[in-house]
């Protein structure tokens, strides 16, 4: 019972992110993970866009913790798209902080930041 419960309030949740923010930053992540498609070393790190453009699909009931396992490939990501991405989502949660109506999803903004910021040091279940 009380996973169903848990289930519903999931769906009900990444809903609502859809509808303010999610589905457009997932939109995000893809196009940037095509963009990288088209290089030999970009390659590689659209496939973890892509991955990260699925989790920015449905964050609730995911948590994300930070591993710094690869610090050179996460430096090269912030300056060359993660600051952008980064900022888009940092606007999202102050806007949404300042709504009553966006209050739940303060959170979840900060869960995306810092895969915005850090991706390849990034680990969610």
């Amino acid at each position: 019972m009380l996973w169903a419960i848990k289930k519903a309030l999931r769906f009900a949740g990444n809903f609502y992110w859809k509808i303010f923010g999610g589905f457009f930053l997932s939109l995000l992540w893809y196009a940037v993970g095509i963009i990288l498609l088209f290089s030999v070393i970009g390659f590689p790190i659209s496939i973890e866009c892509f991955r990260i453009g699925w989790l920015n699909y449905k964050p609730f009931g995911k948590r994300v913790a930070l591993v710094f396992d690869r610090p050179i490939l996460s430096l090269i990501w912030l300056i060359t798209f993660g600051w952008a991405i980064g900022i888009v989502s940092i606007i999202n949660a102050l806007i949404s902080s300042l709504t009553i109506v966006g209050l739940p999803l303060v959170g979840q903004w900060a869960k995306v930041c810092r895969l915005a910021f850090f991706p390849f040091c990034s680990v969610w279940k």
